[in-house]
């Protein structure tokens, strides 16, 4: 049976009991058969401003979750998810944070990590996407500003991330935040509303010339510090896309690596806007971000936390899912029953959701 939480926005979720602390098996050999062709390029990026409405994906697609019922039941948090091959990567609010399932199944094979302020522990850690054939995820910690990242191995041991961005990059909270890396050396990352590229490959030229600066997240009229710049980041190296999707707009700013900027404004009604640290007064518009490799989806809510509540409350559950592909193109729109988290495994046509507002945390969604 779902239940109903208090604010939403914040994710101030279930408190339920972990399911051990196992080092997770090695995936050595664990790959899943790739079904779907992956373009090895795409058309060039048309830079502009460009408005439209949600008719753009066409008719609406509902669907039904599948609930995945299982003994592993954890506290979902603020969290995020990785699928590299046949593994998932759950970054979850636990003593230890990374949890660790094969798929299809969604077995539970395993934890690392631990909370803490000592060597490779963490305080409130999130995952990001690392396209490298070694490891799985890049971490990062909300409640440190040293710069520091680490990174999560296949099979599950954590090592520091070797880099040379400079401080001024990471000497300060900053509202907006996120990373994704390659095995080539390169981190795109975010930090107080611009998207940087940092680039480890050439180790001879000073720390200061690693870091270009690929696009202006502003808002028009905001600072750089503002709450209302808000985002997910999204990263598609082999495309050479970045895309940063604004959670108190309708909008998804689309780029290139080499600072061609195309930007996707959605018609949306007029709402009053505020600014501030909780921002519950605002319309909630992209929740989060998922990359795959050959399009991005974004969660969209449409709604304030306090509607959310009100509906939860009645029993309730939806949030819409908009598939785009790395132009930034609108390909499909997907309405879901359920409140969460999603990622997405495109060989095998499969979404998995992550509830915080349910029973079982795990749902499966076929998608078209």
């Amino acid at each position: 049976m779902k239940r109903m939480l208090f604010a939403v926005c914040a994710m101030a979720l279930l408190s339920l009991c972990s399911c051990g602390n196992r080092r997770p098996a090695p995936s050595a050999g664990q790959t899943s058969p790739e079904t779907l062709a992956v373009p090895d390029t795409i058309p060039p990026l048309k830079a502009g401003v460009f408005e439209t409405g949600d008719d753009v994906f066409g008719e609406e697609i509902s669907l039904s979750g599948d609930t995945v019922k299982t003994d592993d039941i954890f506290r979902v948090g603020v969290s995020t998810m990785i699928i590299r091959d046949s593994v998932m990567l759950v970054c979850c609010n636990e003593a230890s944070p990374f949890r660790f399932y094969s798929l299809p199944g969604l077995t539970f094979t395993g934890s690392s990590a631990h909370k803490g302020r000592g060597p490779m522990e963490f305080i409130r850690p999130e995952i990001w996407p690392y396209d490298s054939p070694e490891y799985l995820a890049l971490v990062s910690d909300e409640a440190k500003v040293d710069g520091s990242l680490a990174r999560i191995r296949r099979d599950g041991t954590l090592e520091k991330m070797p880099h040379r961005i400079p401080d001024r990059y990471s000497g300060s909270y900053s509202y907006t935040r996120g990373y994704a890396a390659d095995s080539q050396g390169r981190i795109a990352f975010v930090y107080r509303s611009g998207l940087y590229l940092y680039d480890g490959r050439d180790t001879s030229v000073v720390a200061d010339s690693t870091v270009k600066k690929i696009a202006d997240l502003r808002l028009k009229g905001q600072s750089a510090g503002s709450t209302m710049n808000i985002g997910s980041l999204g990263v598609n190296f082999k495309y050479q896309r970045m895309v940063w999707a604004y959670k108190y707009k309708k909008r998804v700013l689309v780029c290139d690596m080499e600072g061609n900027v195309r930007v996707i404004q959605f018609k949306t009604p007029d709402t009053r806007e505020a600014e501030g640290a909780g921002m519950d007064a605002n319309v909630t518009r992209y929740w989060k971000l998922y990359s795959g490799k050959e399009y991005f989806y974004l969660l969209y809510s449409g709604r304030t936390p306090a509607d959310v509540v009100r509906e939860q409350e009645r029993g309730i559950y939806y949030i819409y899912v908009e598939q785009f592909d790395w132009n930034g193109n609108p390909v499909k729109r997907y309405r879901l029953d359920n409140w969460g988290f999603i990622s997405v495994d495109e060989s095998a046509r499969t979404l998995y959701f992550l509830s915080n507002v349910s029973e079982f945390p795990f749902f499966i969604y076929h998608i078209l």
